[in-house]
């Protein structure tokens, strides 16, 4: 266990103390830590099991001015002057879950905006010539994405954040995007809909591409015959989706809504223009926040831990620094959460907040 500090919280162990416990000298603590000759594997195993015992974990701060490194990540957001720079039900989880990885680490966060791609590729440049960061965290990577190339060019450790390894060697951490729409598609299909629209963003973005083609994939994979299409996430999307839902013939039940504040505003659209969710329409979210519960009806959602994933993301980064390996995995799995959104079609709408049937 770590020793316990005057105030009755957990210290690290120094390596003084590591090697006191193991029975050996300092430097054979330093040589079995970083993995170097000059202990035996006894003496080796000895040492780590100290260590695993302890819980303990390397101070990267350390290890940073030992190593000439900066002891410091970079984040790039691309964002036009006075827009928000993500969407807050995914941004600040995901920074959260970052922070909280990097502080265990000693490692700290630079969060920087610029104006496009070109420009972002310039800055890792630069943040490398001048040793400001040891490695950076790639969000929103496009379907062709110009900063995969100059940072394996310039060789500076990255994560990306989202699924390119059929573009790039470099490491990423991504959701499985696919079965998440398997899930949704075949919720809706459960419930007997046979139109239903996907709501997406920019298809430039790799994350909204990959989301529709799974999409049709899911709706053609469906137990039953389904029509999919994709509208814009725009100010006429309500007006679309009243007007689909008209048809005299296979009208549209059902839409997926691939952000979580566009989901409560077209939802709040619909029922002013006299549309009923889920009487006539059921809304599926993509992604979950506390707004998903603050409306009437609550939705039905697509839920991950994105504050796990971004701690994930960190993890890997610091791994990658520390390694030079480059390697790519899953991150958290999605599950779908069940509210009051989403109904069987044709089923009469017995007031808001009724429990939903059984599936």
């Amino acid at each position: 266990m770590p020793t316990p500090t005057g105030d009755g919280k957990p210290r690290r162990l120094t390596i003084a103390q590591i090697a006191e416990r193991a029975n050996v000298s300092p430097s054979a603590v330093s040589f079995a830590l970083n993995g170097r000759p000059g202990v035996s594997p006894k003496t080796r195993e000895r040492i780590l099991e100290v260590v695993r015992q302890a819980n303990w974990r390397p101070n990267y701060a350390a290890q940073a001015l030992s190593k000439s490194r900066a002891g410091v990540i970079g984040v790039v957001t691309i964002r036009e002057p006075g827009q928000p720079l993500w969407s807050a039900s995914f941004g600040g989880h995901f920074l959260a879950g970052v922070q909280s990885a990097l502080a265990e680490h000693g490692v700290l966060l630079i969060l920087h905006t610029v104006q496009s791609l070109d420009e972002e590729a310039q800055l890792y440049e630069c943040w490398l010539g001048q040793r400001r960061v040891d490695g950076v965290l790639v969000i929103n990577p496009r379907v062709t994405d110009p900063r995969l190339e100059e940072l394996d060019r310039i060789d500076l450790p990255a994560v990306v954040v989202g699924d390119t390894r059929e573009q790039s060697d470099l490491s990423c951490v991504w959701t499985d995007d696919e079965d998440a729409a398997h899930i949704a598609v075949e919720h809706l299909a459960r419930l007997g809909h046979r139109h239903v629209a996907r709501i997406g963003g920019d298809p430039e973005l790799l994350h909204f591409a990959i989301r529709e083609r799974a999409f049709k994939a899911a709706a053609q994979d469906a137990r039953v015959k389904m029509n999919a299409e994709t509208l814009d996430a725009d100010a006429t999307a309500a007006e679309r989706v009243r007007e689909l839902a008209a048809a005299p013939v296979n009208p549209l039940t059902g839409v997926i809504v691939e952000d979580i504040e566009f989901a409560v505003h077209l939802t709040g659209a619909l029922r002013q223009l006299g549309i009923s969710v889920p009487g006539d329409i059921s809304v599926l979210a993509w992604d979950d926040s506390p707004a998903a519960t603050l409306l009437t009806p609550a939705l039905t959602v697509l839920h991950r831990d994105i504050t796990e994933y971004g701690r994930l993301a960190a993890d890997q980064l610091i791994e990658a620094i520390e390694s030079g390996e480059r390697r790519s995995i899953r991150g958290t799995s999605t599950r779908l959460v069940r509210r009051d959104s989403t109904g069987p079609v044709g089923h009469p709408v017995s007031g808001a907040g009724s429990p939903p049937p059984p599936e």
